[in-house]
């Protein structure tokens, strides 16, 4: 202090925002905003093999939203689809807006596939050839004099065995009734035309989400006043709701405590100047958060931001003990307080950063840059009142008591007597509590609480999923191999117990690139079997004869037969005729192994799914159960960390004012720690990892009053005064995040609230034997 100079002071803090609000105005002009709840997740915990198949094989989901528009007939459902196409062209937010089926697409992939007809068999045809070649032939016949034989009849000319016309619809195994073009799904009371589309951008940005979120409503009401149904699902709708939702709660947290705050300053000091000296506190701590944030990690989620919005009330805390000091004594000025109380929020704020540096070691992209946001905002807020504060209120003195010192001086001074009065019963109760508490706490590790969507959401999603079966689950088989031959073997290998299961009904369906490309190998053993089985045998040209082909039309096949022996489809030339699904499931080949996904539909026992990563080269992988084991573990974690910053803490304060005074201090944190937990338990509460980063919090403010308690000597009564107020203010922020919709958000200001509750039950205890002998 002796170096001290408040208009130095106040010149370098000046010159600091003037740096961050030009930072500022350049990450304004950037996409800073992340939405997306994927976003939030760790990838480096992962294998780099299986982090890039997860990636690829959500690339399709995050963008794709499917509507299905009902009515009482299939005419008048088509009707309301072809309506709802047009508007959501001009919405411009689509890439891709389906509705008729495009057939050019299948007449192209006929026609570049077509000349390795010989090489190319499903493997029902490939079984019949093997065993019962009349079969086919006999087959062929029957569906040749069938109503749908008409439909064959045009490529009987050049595919005479019909064996192309096998392959090709087993492209697509399931079969869609199409009307007009248009593929119509049914239930027991409506008819559904389908409509697909695919987002623009892959980002999700707020805004594109709003619109979309508008758009969905204004179709919905449009189609229910035309007299049909709208039913909208995909993962671009659950975002839209987790990030309007997260919007909401950013509005109610921030202007919910700004407003409380307001009230609470101006009931105590009844003076603008320092309702604006907090608010520049605040705000400069939350700018500089932001700003620093974003140049840092290049975006910011929107969690963050309903995170940061509580930091509000943790933010305003200097400055309240800093104002609460002028009431202390009677020859106050702003050197002298800031002599008096520098220590303490010094300490408080290294407590503090510690907690949130626990934060940043987490290997969630969203901790870390809560962790961030929450170190820098504290920080710079600090700074504020240290460098700013002795200048602006150079000459202010309060000359009022008000009204809550009166109550917090009663409560500080008649609380701890009452306490130590009856403290053989209370610590009885309190010792029960603590210990019901934590024997009814339960973790829960399932990373589907990130989000918590509507139950009418999930109902949509439902019903279109029993009526539109061909979503792929987020659950899939990775499959490696040395080379595409050693690949596409143990990729067969799966794909044949994979129908074992599905004829058991274990899944839906199911879907992988051997299925539909035979590689090399295969492809000549399937020339060799039609060669074998239906050429060489005189088995063809005697079904040719018999059907009424002229013995030039036979002895051209045969020709042709003869002349395609050494064709040979690469797999490259195969996925360029194939969809953009079927071309999502390759990975690759790349440092001597190939790889690729097996896409699974419908899964009913995972189970007997995950018994089959037995098989060579094949992993399973299941994002859900990896995120939620990765949960659990880092929730072990967690704990030896929050015990590690308890013991960093008590060693500092052991070191600064010795061991038995380091037990009193923190005897505080951890009564509030324990209590937090047990009020978890008796409520039936989220116990996750996101509750021990919030104690990590708790720690750090049971940490400040303590202390604040301990150094408060004769200045108990507006020590008193500056806990309480910060106490309230934090609590209206963070207790305003116990009422979000998100269950972890929710949790996390529930056990923060809880702690901050007992913190400042039990700061005042601190030097309650002195109290007692007075």
């Amino acid at each position: 202090m002796s170096v001290y100079h408040p208009k130095l002071t106040a010149g370098l803090w000046l010159a600091g925002m003037l740096a961050i609000c030009i930072l500022g105005g350049q990450a304004l002009t950037k996409d800073w905003l992340e939405t997306s709840f994927l976003a939030l997740l760790p990838s480096n915990e992962q294998q780099p093999e299986i982090a890039k198949a997860t990636r690829q094989h959500n690339q399709l989901s995050n963008r794709k939203v499917v509507w299905l528009a009902g009515a009482a007939t299939s005419d008048e459902a088509i009707g309301h689809a072809q309506k709802l196409k047009q508007q959501l062209e001009q919405s411009l937010l689509f890439n891709k807006v389906v509705l008729e089926i495009p057939q050019q697409q299948y007449i192209r992939q006929y026609r570049q596939l077509f000349p390795y007809r010989y090489q190319l068999l499903d493997a029902q045809t490939q079984a019949i050839l093997a065993t019962h070649p009349e079969q086919l032939i006999r087959q062929n016949l029957e569906m040749l004099n069938s109503p749908i034989g008409q439909m064959q009849a045009a490529d009987l000319e050049r595919d005479p065995s019909l064996i192309f016309s096998r392959y090709f619809n087993a492209q697509n195994p399931v079969k869609l009734n199409l009307e007009q073009g248009i593929v119509v799904l049914s239930d027991r009371q409506r008819f559904y035309a389908l409509l697909l589309t695919e987002l623009q951008d892959e980002r999700l940005q707020l805004d594109k989400l709003e619109i979309l979120s508008n758009l969905v409503d204004g179709a919905t009401e449009q189609v229910k006043a035309d007299g049909g149904e709208l039913l909208v699902s995909g993962m671009p709708l659950f975002t839209a709701h987790g990030a309007k939702a997260a919007k909401q709660e950013i509005s109610t947290v921030g202007i919910g405590s700004s407003l409380g705050i307001i009230v609470l300053l101006w009931a105590t000091f009844r003076s603008v100047r320092p309702l604006l000296l907090s608010s520049l506190a605040i705000g400069s701590g939350l700018l500089a958060a932001w700003v620093i944030c974003v140049l840092f990690f290049g975006k910011i989620h929107i969690l963050t931001l309903v995170f940061g919005a509580s930091l509000i009330g943790v933010a305003d805390d200097y400055a309240q003990h800093f104002l609460c000091d002028s009431f202390g004594e009677k020859d106050w000025n702003p050197r002298k307080g800031l002599k008096f109380i520098l220590p303490g929020l010094t300490l408080g704020l290294i407590s503090n950063l510690l907690s949130y540096a626990g934060l940043g070691f987490s290997p969630f992209p969203g901790l870390q840059e809560v962790a961030l946001f929450s170190a820098m905002g504290l920080l710079v807020a600090w700074l504020t009142v240290v460098l700013l504060f002795p200048l602006l209120l150079t000459g202010f003195k309060f000359d009022h008591q008000p009204g809550i010192l009166k109550l917090t001086s009663y409560w500080e001074q008649h609380w701890p007597l009452w306490v130590s009065k009856h403290r053989r019963g209370l610590s009885l109760l309190l010792t029960v509590f603590i210990a019901g508490g934590l024997w009814m706490l339960t973790p829960q590790d399932d990373v589907r609480l990130l989000q918590s969507p509507p139950a009418e959401l999930l109902r949509t999603a439902d019903k279109i999923r029993s009526l539109f079966p061909m979503s792929p689950d987020n659950r899939f088989f990775l499959v490696s191999g040395q080379d595409q031959a050693d690949w596409h073997q143990n990729e067969q290998r799966l794909l044949q117990r994979l129908d074992m299961l599905k004829q058991q009904k274990s899944l839906t369906a199911y879907e992988g690139l051997s299925g539909y490309w035979p590689d090399v190998n295969r492809q000549q053993q399937n020339y060799r079997l039609l060669k074998q089985k239906l050429y060489d045998s005189g088995l063809l040209e005697h079904y040719m004869t018999d059907l009424g082909f002229e013995q030039t039309a036979v002895k051209a096949e045969l020709k042709q037969f003869a002349s395609a022996e050494s064709n040979t489809l690469a797999l490259p030339e195969w996925l360029a005729t194939a969809d953009e699904a079927k071309q999502q499931l390759w990975l690759g080949c790349d440092s001597g192994r190939c790889q690729s996904t097996v896409a699974l539909t419908g899964i009913s026992d995972a189970g007997a799914l995950t018994e089959l990563q037995d098989l060579p080269g094949v992993v399973w992988v299941d994002q859900v159960e990896a995120v939620s084991s990765l949960f659990a573990r880092y929730r072990i974690r967690a704990s030896g960390l929050l015990l590690a910053a308890f013991c960093l803490a008590s060693l500092g304060l052991g070191f600064k004012f010795g061991w038995r005074n380091s037990v009193t201090i923190m005897s505080v944190p951890v009564v509030s720690l324990a209590v937090s937990l047990a009020m978890l338990g008796w409520f039936g509460q989220l116990f996750s990892l996101f509750n021990l980063f919030a104690l990590l919090l708790v720690l750090g403010i049971g940490v400040d009053y303590g202390l604040f308690f301990f150094m408060a000597g004769d200045r108990r009564a507006s020590t008193s005064l500056g806990v309480t107020l910060s106490a309230l203010t934090t609590l209206l922020a963070f207790g305003l995040l116990a009422i979000s919709s998100t269950e972890i958000v929710h949790a996390f200001g529930f056990t923060v609230t809880a702690g901050i509750v007992a913190a400042l039950l039990c700061a005042p205890l601190i030097g309650l034997k002195t109290i007692s002998s007075e």
